[in-house]
């Protein structure tokens, strides 16, 4: 008996999910199921042109797996260019990068190491109406100073920075960050639902702590490297900042 197939992160589903050729009724045309890891491999590979091995590393698979999702994509295409056939976008093993997993909805058993099942991440509607105001900003920083830069990874981060947008004050939460502590990115994102925050400045972030953060409503940007925490609110404050629709690491 064959095992069932790991769960392929996933950016996002296609926009559009059938193409159709020209001059083929509808009612006589054969067409190919393309799943939707095939399609994102397509999309990393020779959309985005990235190598192999970073695209393996994006779906969060191996690289011989990655081959094999991509040479069966590529033959599927073929086939329905080559014989005039519909190409429709659906099924597959995977999970969206902002923490959906298909089998969650399938009401399946989550995949043995699976990172986007997200049990027991589940916020209780009782939680989210307890929330204070979301009036304010949270920056993750390296320091203790807003003249502090960014930090890299929320998960790893000690220190944030909360500006309150409506009285321009400044107040600090400071968390330790323990080694090797899986669920430190998920314990801050926590701290910052019930701080109030209704917004988030890091450089990237993790599945788990984002789909926390997104289900409490809470918007996450993205901040360039090496800029300070006052630097950061500047350009939150001018519009400049790229909000996140998925988890970037």
């Amino acid at each position: 008996m064959s095992r069932e197939a790991k769960c392929r992160r996933v950016a996002f589903i296609p926009p559009v999910k059938a193409f159709k050729p020209m001059g083929i009724p509808a009612s006589s045309m054969e067409e190919i199921v393309l799943k939707v890891e095939e399609a994102e491999a397509i999309r990393l590979k020779n959309h985005l042109n990235l190598g192999q091995e970073e695209c393996a590393q994006m779906m969060m698979i191996s690289r011989p797996t990655f081959q094999r999702i991509l040479g069966e994509a590529y033959a599927k295409i073929a086939d329905a260019l080559s014989n005039g056939k519909g190409i429709r976008i659906e099924g597959g093993s995977y999970c969206l990068g902002n923490g959906y997993c298909r089998r969650r909805d399938s009401k399946l058993a989550p995949m043995e190491n699976c990172e986007f099942y997200d049990i027991g991440l589940e916020l209780t509607r009782a939680n989210i109406q307890q929330r204070p105001a979301y009036n304010l900003l949270a920056v993750a920083a390296v320091g203790t100073s807003t003249d502090s830069r960014l930090e890299a990874r929320f998960g790893r981060c000690q220190y944030f920075w909360l500006w309150n947008q409506e009285t321009d004050a400044y107040s600090l939460i400071e968390r330790p960050y323990i080694e090797g502590a899986h669920s430190s990115g998920t314990d801050s994102a926590q701290k910052l639902m019930e701080a109030g925050v209704g917004s988030l400045i890091v450089n990237h972030i993790g599945p788990k702590a984002f789909l926390i953060l997104q289900r409490a409503n809470i918007t996450v940007y993205s901040g360039p490297e090496r800029i300070t925490v006052s630097e950061a609110i500047k350009m939150f404050r001018n519009g400049q900042l790229h909000q996140l629709e998925s988890a970037d690491r």
